[in-house]
């Protein structure tokens, strides 16, 4: 890589990373080569701080060593120490190409000293001790556990491959401490570099590796880094060819030895793996190609096969896997059994028994990247399928009656497992293809069969999905063998019956589906299909009556798919469309409210619709867009906006009525003409979005052709303009940006004469937002609406010929502050921070981000709407210049990933390093502070850090402001920045200043941040002593108790953390609040028991609400165990007290319900169930949350042994409330009883009322409900093994032998309530349905049967003596 900055004191080295003359360096007593490496060596050291030279120097020397290597010189050995410190220095840098050169470096060294070194010269070739005594030096320096970097392992790696014998060192106690590593990314792809080095080196170690690799580490690793590394360590493919023949057969199968040694493991009764992690693993060695030998006649070519599942688990495995109640290992088998490189192997009966039992109960699956995976493994299958079956179909078929080589009762054929699928009817075709096309067929049934109007949305999806993969030809050709893609002809089983089914998608509420849906009907050839056009046409245009959006988007799909069909009948439907517009346009010029009854939104998405897929226009079309386009739609268009606009462009955000219409409307209730208001809003908004569609594609399609007019892109351009500075509907000006940067683009290109430029409306909103131009109507609202979006527009548009000139003279105005009023300042931070956010100028913005957070800074000293916008504006720039935040920040402790170094930030805005400490040294208010305090948060002084702007100057200033601050924020906001920005050095002082902190006589704000130091310092290992330390003695001083509630608070805190002992009845129990928290927690984990229950502390009911929240969020593993009988009783006292609050009833009534029998005596439990059924039963009672009363429903049935008809009520009730606290909790309670009803032929009443109950969740919107619902029902269908199994399987086996007697008549349990949900016309669509509920059974009852074992009886099933 070349040097491109040289370092600042060795800058005259550069010419060494050019081509140089051997001779001029080396010649001479003292040659200057060694010389420049001496200054090298000099410079890494001294200028450490400095980034530039330590990069140049690392790469300097490395080029030095790389010049004396090729030279065949030697290094004296007076440079090899200094080389190797200046290595241990730099290979942990912030840079990350200086870790790289340390570690090239140091190979470079390791091969000089080896070459030249006599006693390592002279060392036997087996002997790991004899080794000289540097390299055993520097051996016992790499493996001692002083350093964790990724560049140590990196250097060891490169020790044990120069010098092999030193791999005996790496025994068990250098992988103990290194496995935990690997869950780190950083380290885990050159520590497993080491694993595998060790595996091929030393078998005895191979049982230590295999328990590690099984029970320390993820399986994913072992499948995406271990596999992967071993099969490319593999001789045979690392090895030249004539090293091969040199190797032994045994050692060249090491890695395959190995991998069989961690499957035995894996697949042994003792092995602590989950089924998934095994699952992956063998999916790793299956799809891992390994190579085969040639070997001599009668010896296999592998010493284990791992070609195939079969050969790595057993039929019980995968038969458990293949039903399992979790989606990921009921997927992960799935792959397995599909997925394999080697595609010419052929599907036997058990896999595609398989692969039917797994799709037909996995149609459902929720997640999208399970979904997609599915898929993807479903397109493998086909690609297998076409591969396996290509050699069969080449076979010729014996024609004679008395041969048997391929005959339905020969060995060939039974030994694949596929004579069930011999039907006979092609007697010349072999029996695998026959197979396969019976499979395709089946999964074209089951495909078209869940596009059922009352199945799932992911049902829909999926099915979709599959016949988009099924019926592509191209899935079922491998390198170009198509036999028996042609044979297959699956195009054949398409009809009007499957056409129906995917029409009917076009009408469903997901845009998802309705775009697959018409891509199929597109594409398939469906045949000859007869459609009633005019009642088609008529259906569409009646949705289109419709104010529901999702009726207008089908009419639209309808309407492509008709077109597609009779793209002939393309202007016909537009005119009929166009004067459906006009007649609804006039009625609403009339009447403002006939846009509820004849909408105008569903004519014009249709109008669009068909302008942006012209699919029957002839490619001169121009006079067709001339006469309807132009001349009669734009107008249209523009009476529209003028008869909408009132309404849009109103400031009720709920709707609006003008106050000519509310005259008319004397008489009608309040809540009708909120909702009269509302449907006109929505309706108006949306014939407003859709004529900015029209709009746009005008520009887009129409304006480059020449034939839109100087004066319509005028009136077009006014029409965005007014928008954008006037509507204050969000929706309204959103849609109207997209066409504003259509017309921008098109005008900032053009060559037309006599257009706007863009250049010229950024001056005059610029002249506005400075307050030159009057502009009255120029919008007011907080985030001035669409006014960033208009400078947006123009701005982001600019051709780069430009220059950037829009984005310049943008933000000089825009951040120039001077001469404007508090109103245009808003608007500028505004724009400003539209600018900031925007991924277009992200690169071309940078430059004025500095300016722009002094601006943001410097306006928090404001009013309220100028710091407002302030505050936006700087939280815009926080997340542009530090990045996103990762996860939520709970802390004023930043995410390292969202942190700068002093040298990386204020390389890039210098000007703020002066800027911010100035800030700092001023009196200013609150909101003007925290803005420098949260950006110094974010920075931090590197090991290595530069003297250019070092941090240490801010720690005065800060310390300052954290002692004398009276706001509670700003201290910690303070004393945040403090730990951020200190390096060791600081860090030592800090805890040295702490350290003599007269805690006795300072204020209560100092001691606030000095606790707060504390606390920061104690996280950082080194410092935990003396935190510790003292921690103490402030507890045993007892001077806390003279301060502030929020400063025990803190110090209480503290000291639990650290599990540090002090006396509770110390602390005054009427003069603190905050305290009562960690007092809580000392009362429940103190060790003395007996004092805790006679703790006064206990009588206050404020402390034992924080005692029940503590068990709340910890457990009660929280709680002394000699403890928890008091706190129970003293519990079911709160809980019998009239006046208790609900949120209290409830937390206790969730901690007594995880009370096991050992701590709750029979009467305190008798005592709690009186008080539940007391209070449940009080009419006065004010428990109305859901999850209040579920709880209560749990203790009061905790001991019954069955059920009554309430509460099997309240389970179903439970499950139609949108609350998964509740559903939960009902669940539990009904799968208490179900576990006590064992599986039988018949069942109660009673019993199948409760098992109804229960089994309405296993159709759950919560996966974690349905597994837990199929964990509860499982025992009953499966009579032996594992009973989680497949929900969808659960449910349908539940609803045939518990709920129908094992009749095989369901259709009781179908219903028609998705066709009435569906049939409505409201304006909005419930927000609180559950989507995944069927009303129709979908799957093969036999089929998950077999696929489960279970056969319907067993002899428990009958009380029957044998």
């Amino acid at each position: 890589m070349p040097v491109r900055v040289a370092g600042k004191a060795i800058r005259d080295l550069e010419y060494l990373h050019s081509k140089v003359i051997l001779s001029d360096l080396f010649d001479g007593n003292s040659p200057k080569i060694y010389k420049d490496l001496e200054r090298t060596l000099e410079a890494s050291e001294k200028y450490l701080n400095d980034n530039d030279t330590v990069i140049f120097a690392s790469a300097t020397l490395k080029r030095i060593l790389v010049i004396i290597q090729e030279s065949k010189k030697p290094l004296p050995g007076q440079y090899w120490n200094p080389i190797i410190l200046h290595i241990r220095r730099i290979w942990d840098y912030t840079a990350d190409r200086v870790c790289h050169d340390s570690v090239d470096t140091f190979a470079l060294l390791l091969e000089l000293h080896l070459r030249q070194c006599v006693d390592c010269l002279d060392r036997p070739a087996t002997d790991s001790h004899a080794n000289c005594d540097w390299i055993n030096e520097i051996t016992q320096w790499l493996l001692e556990p002083t350093s964790l970097c990724r560049s140590r392992f990196r250097c060891i790696t490169h020790l044990v491959v120069q010098c092999p014998t030193l791999r005996l060192n790496l025994g068990e106690d250098f992988f103990h401490r290194t496995y935990p590593l690997l869950s780190n990314p950083t380290f885990s792809s050159v520590i497993f570099q080491l694993i595998v080095d060790n595996i091929f080196d030393r078998d005895e170690l191979w049982d230590y590796h295999c328990e590690m690799l099984l029970t320390s580490i993820d399986a994913k690793l072992i499948k995406s880094r271990l596999i992967p590394m071993i099969q490319k360590y593999h001789p045979s493919n690392t090895a030249s060819t004539s090293k091969q023949k040199q190797q032994k057969p045994l050692e060249s199968d090491t890695g395959v030895k190995f991998l069989n040694q961690l499957l035995i493991q894996l697949n042994s009764p003792s092995s602590q793996s989950d089924l998934q992690s095994r699952l992956e693993i063998v999916h790793a060695l299956v799809v891992t190609t390994w190579p085969k030998k040639k070997m001599k006649d009668n010896e296999p070519a592998n010493l284990i096969d791992f070609s195939n599942w079969t050969q790595c688990i057993t039929d019980d495995t995968m038969s458990a896997a293949i039903v399992h109640v979790n989606t990921d290992v009921r997927l992960a088998a799935f792959k397995l059994v599909v997925e394999n490189p080697r595609k010419t192997i052929a599907f036997n009966e058990t896999d595609i028994e398989y692969i039917k039992t797994f799709l037909a109960s996995n149609m459902t699956i929720q997640s999208p990247s399970s979904r997609q995976q599915l898929i993807a493994a479903y397109k493998f299958m086909c690609q297998r399928m076409g591969a396996s079956a290509e050699v069969p179909m080449k076979t010729v078929m014996p024609t004679e009656l008395d041969s048997d080589s391929f005959s339905p009762d020969s060995s060939s054929f039974e030994s694949r497992g596929l004579s069930k699928w011999r039907f006979g009817k092609d007697a010349n075709l072999h029996p695998i293809p026959e197979s396969y096309i019976a499979l395709a067929r089946w999964m074209a049934k089951l495909a078209f069969e869940s596009l059922s109007p009352k199945a799932n949305y992911y049902r829909r999806i999926m099915a979709l999905m599959q016949i988009d993969t099924l019926f592509t030809k191209e899935n079922f050709i491998t390198d170009g063998k198509n036999l028996f893609a042609d044979k297959l002809n699956l195009d054949s089983t398409l009809g009007s019956d499957r056409h129906k089914l995917v029409l009917d998608c076009l009408d469903d509420s997901y845009d998802l589906v309705q775009t697959i849906a018409l891509s199929l009907l597109k594409r398939l050839d469906f045949g000859n299909i007869k459609m009633n056009e005019e009642k088609y046409l008529n259906d569409a245009v009646e949705l289109m009556t419709s104010t529901r959006s999702r009726n207008a988007t089908s009419a639209g799909f309808r309407m492509q798919y008709y077109l597609a069909r009779q793209p002939e009948r393309y202007a016909a439907c537009f005119e009929r469309f166009m004067d459906d517009l006009k007649k609804r346009t006039e009625a609403a010029e009339i009447d403002l409210l006939s846009v509820t009854t004849l909408p105008v939104h569903s004519i014009l998405n249709m109008i669009e619709l068909l302008l942006r897929n012209p699919s029957g226009l002839e490619e001169d079309s121009t006079e067709f867009y001339r006469n309807q386009c132009l001349d009669k739609l734009l107008p249209i268009c523009h009476k529209i906006v003028s008869i909408v606009s009132p309404v849009v462009h109103s400031l009720s955000p709920e709707g609006c009525i003008p106050d000519e219409m509310l005259r008319t409307m004397c008489g009608k209730s309040t809540d009708r003409m909120a909702e009269l208001s509302q449907h006109l809003l929505v309706c108006c908004w949306r014939a407003h979005k859709h004529v900015s569609g029209i709009f746009s594609w005008v520009v887009e399609t129409l304006a480059p052709k020449e034939i839109v007019t100087k004066e319509e892109i005028e009136a077009i351009g006014t029409f965005y303009w007014t928008q954008l500075t006037e509507c204050k509907h969000r929706g309204a000006f959103e849609s109207a940006t997209e066409g504003f940067s259509q017309l921008c683009t098109f005008l900032w290109n053009t060559t037309i004469e006599g257009l706007p430029k863009p250049m010229e409306w950024l001056d005059e909103i610029l002249s506005a937002i400075r307050g030159e131009k009057d502009l009255t109507n120029l919008c007011s609202t907080r985030r001035s609406a669409g006014l960033p979006h208009l400078v947006l527009s123009i701005v982001a548009t600019e051709p780069k010929t430009n220059e950037n000139e829009a984005l310049t003279k943008a933000t000089d105005s825009l951040l120039n502050m001077e001469g404007k009023a508090a109103e245009y300042r808003v608007h500028s931070m505004n724009v400003m921070k539209t600018m900031i956010q925007s991924s277009t100028l992200h690169e071309r913005a940078v430059y004025c981000y500095g300016r722009t957070l002094r601006v943001a800074i410097d306006a928090c000293r404001a009013d309220w709407s100028e710091r407002n916008a302030a505050s936006q504006l700087f939280a815009a720039l926080r997340t542009k210049i530090f990045g996103v935040m990762r996860s939520a920040q709970r802390t004023l402790s930043v995410d390292p990933k969202n942190r700068k170094s002093n040298y990386e930030f204020f390389s890039k805005f210098p000007s703020l390093y002066k800027f911010l400490y100035d800030q700092l040294q001023m009196e200013q208010s609150e909101f003007s502070l925290l803005p420098p305090l949260v950006v110094l948060s974010h920075l931090y002084t590197p090991s290595s850090s530069s003297d250019l702007y070092p941090l240490g100057s801010f720690i005065k200033p800060l310390l300052v402001i954290a002692l004398r601050d009276k706001r509670e924020n700003i201290r910690a906001h303070a004393v945040a920045a403090i730990l951020a920005i200190s390096d060791v050095y600081a860090k030592e002082d800090l805890c040295r200043w702490v350290g003599q902190f007269e805690f006795k006589n300072a204020r209560q704000n100092h001691i606030h941040s000095f606790l707060l130091l504390l606390e920061g310092l104690g996280g950082y290992v080194e410092y935990v002593g003396r935190i510790v330390f003292i921690v103490e003695n402030i507890l045993a001083s007892l001077e806390f108790k003279k301060w502030c509630d929020f400063n025990i608070n803190q110090l209480l805190i503290i000291a639990n953390s650290y599990g540090l002992e002090y006396d509770v009845d110390e602390i005054t129990v009427d003069q603190v609040c905050l305290s009562k928290r960690p007092l809580a927690v000392k009362i429940l984990g103190d060790r003395d028991a007996f004092k805790s229950e006679m703790c006064r502390m206990l009588r206050n009911v404020d402390t034992r609400r924080e005692v029940y929240r503590t068990i709340y969020k910890q457990g009660w593993d929280s709680c002394n165990k000699f403890l928890r009988a008091h706190i129970i009783n003293i519990a079911i006292k709160d809980l019998s007290s009239p006046d208790i609050q609900q949120c209290d009833a409830k937390r206790i009534m969730e901690i007594l319900t995880y009370v096991t029998d050992e701590f709750m005596s029979k009467e305190n439990a008798q005592k709690m169930v009186e008080v539940v059924e007391k209070r449940l039963e009080d009419p006065e009672n004010n428990w109305t949350l859901p999850s209040t009363m579920a709880y209560a429903t749990k203790l009061k049935y905790g001991n019954y042994l069955y059920p009554d008809y309430e509460l099997i009520t309240w389970i179903r009730e439970s499950y139609e409330l949108d609350d998964p606290e509740t559903k939960q909790i009902a669940l539990d309670v009904g799968g208490r009883f179900i576990y006590r009803v064992p599986s039988k032929r018949s069942y109660t009443d009673q019993e199948k009322d409760l098992i109804a109950a229960v089994a309405l969740y296993l159709q759950d919107e919560s996966d974690f409900i349905r597994q837990r619902t199929s964990c509860y029902l499982g025992h009953l269908v499966r009579n032996s093994g594992d009973c989680e199994i497949n929900p969808e399987i659960c449910r349908l086996l539940i609803i045939k032998w518990c709920l129908n007697d094992g009749n095989e008549n369901l259709e009781r349990f179908s219903t028609d309530k998705k066709r009435r949900v569906e049939d409505r016309d409201d304006l909005f669509d419930a927000c609180a349905v559950n989507q995944f509920e069927e009303y129709q059974l979908f799957g093969d009852i036999p089929m998950y049967e077999v696929s489960i074992g279970f056969n319907g009886y067993n002899q428990e099933m009958y009380d029957i003596e044998y």
